[in-house]
């Protein structure tokens, strides 16, 4: 009794193969049966698995029934369907593979098809017909009508195979890219194939097996070369490129065409000869074993004649070309345009700034703009005290000694003050540095920088502006109706007063946006700015005493506002910062972070920055808008001591007395015993959290 078995899978060979692992047996002692040769479908839609039925054959079967098994599987694979169905009974006395004695129609069972010598052959009682699937891609013909499907067969069906060329036609397009630097040509190849029917077994359906000829249809280099033309591409074209496209039998995309980008140039630099920034230096060790705290800040200097900046060249870039042949210039470069202020100078080729001087380099950079001057710097041998007088200057201020009560030293600059300070006023624009105590005193650093970053801009627009009414005064005294010698005896009062109502209005409001931060800050402002703001009002706003007499006049007080202008540029670069040794019973107010290296009694320092302290803060308030990190703070049973910083910040002391009040924002907590270690600040919630 024979074993049958029907297995499932892909194809048809691994359907067989599955049933042989099964069965346990060779492929030579069973029968196979394609029930469905399965299909791949769509893009994976409508896949078919393959089921085949295997029977184990009497153990005296022929060895040409053996043979036409096995060529009846490697037949069902090897059609242009892997799938084509091959039928075989092993008792139908049918032999041969196709390549001994043919099958022929006596030979072949009821409602079977197969093909022979390229011809159909069909065996079709009234009990059974078999059944005929076309090709994939060739076109087949019954009885004259295209067959679309699977379609049973009757005695006197004619089947005929179109062996027509089909043909493909190659299909391609040119793109350049929005640079016009490239045309890219995209290929898909074109075939024309020919197909022919392919011998094979009866079987009751058959899928038509046909063997396929592919030539390949070249595209035309012309016809790509005559596009490239007609969109206008004439420079860059890739002929070797274009060859290779038209021959390849595969997609792609070719860079038929490439232009030449523009090679950017390097915009001009330039270099500084002297150290920008004030110099921290560690506390040297005297003979006797004690610590000299007062040399511990090197400001930067320079001498007379020194150079202080030198520029390098920018270097133009190189035009390129686009597919169109029109050149693509580089993007323009940018020179160092150097300017000097007070106490330096420009060379004759502008490439180089000197210093007029010996003092402290400022230097403002802006764009491709680099403005340098040299600041003055006074350097006080002694005291500050009755005999010396108080000190006010514009630039930077040394004192070797110290600041006697009742003293005062304002600086548009930095101060360092080797000496102890008492009851003094203290004003620095940008810097202090106290390497003694400061007993008593009221120190401001870096108070006037908010002044100063106002008039910056309004002076420079003052300066453009004076120079613009100049002009305008000049043109209309070259009028026959209107002579300036007309206002020689008068003043050019009245006709200012024409021009700040028409045309320079809008220079009118800059006047007045000045006078009002003047008047604001008058009290911070020296004689020489109070100076200024008052002939600002007079020649301009308050023109009851004729304003500027003549041009002479007008001009030396523009050249007056650009002097003030230069003699503070560049102090947005400064860095603001107060660093002291010991504080006690004085108010410290700074602009930028505070170091109190030994801390301090009883004072209050308000900060914009960041407050360290290296030794004890006793009593006072202490505000640090940065945060504040602090040794020790507090005394058991003394006066009170509250710090306080930005609801952003945190407050870190590594010992914290009872009494002791921390505000972070508006949360605050006094403590009630001592703690080490402390780290306030505030949760995402606003919660004060301690720890």
């Amino acid at each position: 009794m024979k074993r049958t078995i029907i297995t499932r899978a892909k194809n048809p060979e691994a359907a067989v193969e599955e049933a042989l692992h099964l069965l346990s047996v060779s492929r030579e002692s069973v029968q196979i049966e394609i029930l469905e040769p399965g299909g791949r479908g769509v893009l994976g839609i409508g896949a078919r698995l393959a089921v085949v039925k295997v029977s184990v054959t009497e153990p005296e079967q022929k060895e040409e029934d053996k043979a036409r098994t096995a060529a009846a599987v490697k037949a069902s694979v090897s059609a242009d369907f892997s799938s084509a169905k091959t039928y075989e009974k092993s008792d139908d006395g049918l032999g041969g593979s196709g390549l001994g004695e043919r099958p022929t129609v006596q030979d072949m069972q009821e409602g079977e098809v197969g093909i022979q010598d390229g011809r159909f052959r069909i065996r079709a009682p009234g009990s059974r017909l078999p059944m005929l699937t076309p090709p994939l891609r060739a076109t087949l013909y019954k009885n004259g009508a295209r067959v679309e499907g699977k379609v049973p067969l009757a005695p006197g069906d004619e089947l005929e195979l179109d062996e027509e060329p089909l043909v493909e036609e190659p299909v391609w397009r040119i793109e350049l890219d929005e640079s016009l630097l490239r045309a890219d040509l995209h290929v898909r190849p074109g075939f024309e194939r020919r197909y022919k029917l392919m011998d094979c077994l009866p079987q009751p359906h058959l899928i038509v097996p046909v063997s396929e000829t592919r030539t390949f249809l070249p595209i035309d280099a012309a016809a790509v070369r005559g596009r490239l033309k007609e969109m206008g591409v004439v420079y860059g074209i890739r002929g070797e490129t274009i060859a290779e496209a038209c021959a390849s039998e595969h997609s792609g995309v070719f860079a038929v065409a490439e232009g030449t980008p523009a090679e950017e140039g390097a915009d001009g630099k330039f270099e500084t000869n002297f150290e920008v920034e004030t110099k921290r230096l560690s506390p040297k060790s005297r003979e006797d074993g004690t610590i000299d705290y007062r040399e511990v800040v090197q400001f930067p200097t320079v001498a007379e004649g020194q150079v202080l900046v030198r520029t390098l060249p920018a270097r133009p870039g190189r035009p390129g070309r686009d597919l169109f042949d029109r050149p693509i210039e580089p993007r323009p470069v940018q020179s160092i345009v150097l300017a000097a202020g007070e106490g330096a100078s420009v060379t004759e080729d502008g490439r180089r700034v000197v210093a007029l001087r010996p003092g402290m380099p400022k230097l403002k950079h802006q764009g491709f703009r680099v403005h340098v001057s040299v600041m003055p710097k006074l350097s006080h041998t002694s005291d500050v005290d009755l005999k010396s007088g108080n000190i006010r200057f514009r630039g930077d201020v040394e004192i070797s000694g110290g600041v006697q009560n009742g003293m005062k030293v304002e600086a548009f600059g930095s101060i360092a003050i080797r000496g102890p300070v008492g009851s003094a006023v203290i004003d620095a624009s940008y810097s202090l540095i106290a390497s003694g105590s400061v007993i008593g005193a009221q120190v401001n650093v870096g108070k006037r920088n908010e002044f100063l970053d106002q008039i910056e801009p309004l002076l420079l627009e003052i300066s453009v502006q004076t120079q613009l009414l100049q002009s305008a005064i000049e043109q209309l005294g070259r009028t026959a109706a209107f002579k300036l010698n007309d206002l020689k005896q008068t003043g050019l009062g009245t006709l200012l007063s024409v021009l700040l109502r028409g045309k320079f209005k809008g220079f009118h409001a800059v006047l007045m946006r000045f006078s009002e931060q003047a008047a604001k800050n008058e009290a911070q402002l020296d004689e020489e700015w109070n100076g200024y703001a008052n002939r600002l009002r007079s020649g301009f706003l308050d023109l009851r005493q004729g304003g500027f007499r003549d041009e002479a006049e007008l001009e030396r007080f523009r050249r007056h506002t650009l002097e003030l202008y230069e003699s503070f540029c560049g102090a947005g670069d400064q860095t603001v910062f107060a660093d002291l040794q010991y504080v006690q019973n004085s108010h410290v107010y700074c602009g930028g972070n505070v170091r109190a290296a030994k801390g301090g009694y009883n004072s209050t320092i308000y900060c914009q920055g960041a407050l360290e302290a290296g030794g004890t803060l006793r009593g006072g308030m202490y505000f640090a808008a940065g945060g504040m990190k602090v040794k020790e703070v507090g005394a058991p049973g003394g006066a009170a001591t509250k710090l306080q910083v930005s609801e952003t910040s945190a407050i870190r002391a590594g010992r914290v007395m009872e009494g002791t009040v921390v505000q972070i924002g508006r949360r605050s907590f006094q403590f009630v015993e001592a703690a080490s270690n402390v780290h306030a600040r505030l949760d995402p919630s606003g919660e004060l959290l301690l720890f």
